[in-house]
């Protein structure tokens, strides 16, 4: 039985153009088919975000991103009032509005967060790296 692990947008960008920069246990779990993998619809717009201020990753991704999600196992997590409340009502100091969606559903749906990115840890959510 797998776990099911929601991707911060680098991680996705990473698994998919990038895989070397993943750690070798982020590998693992997301080559794993056991593994349920969730990517935010925040990742979506952050990497409209990306590609419109001349991002070349974000560019490849966003023309397939479905087809993207489909290939890499990964299925879309909708964003619902919980987590905009969640992630609106935070009082840490972090300011980014994609890393606090990131943080608020991992939060809100008790997930764990795949990102290098140690900043998360000011949410006290589970981050795996």
């Amino acid at each position: 039985m797998g776990v099911s692990v929601l991707l911060d947008t680098h991680a996705l960008l990473w698994a998919v153009m990038e895989p070397e920069k993943l750690s070798a246990p982020i590998l693992e779990l997301l080559q794993d088919p056991q593994n349920h993998l969730l990517v935010s619809t925040v990742s979506a717009w952050e990497i409209a975000a990306k590609f419109r201020i001349g991002n070349p990753h974000a560019k490849a991704l966003l023309q397939h991103y479905a087809q993207t999600l489909a290939r890499l196992g990964a299925q879309s997590l909708p964003i619902t009032d919980a987590h905009a409340l969640k992630a609106g009502s935070w009082t840490t100091g972090h300011r980014d509005p994609f890393d606090r969606m990131l943080a608020a559903q991992a939060h809100t749906e008790g997930l764990p967060l795949v990102s290098a990115d140690l900043a998360l840890d000011l949410f006290g959510i589970q981050r795996h790296w």
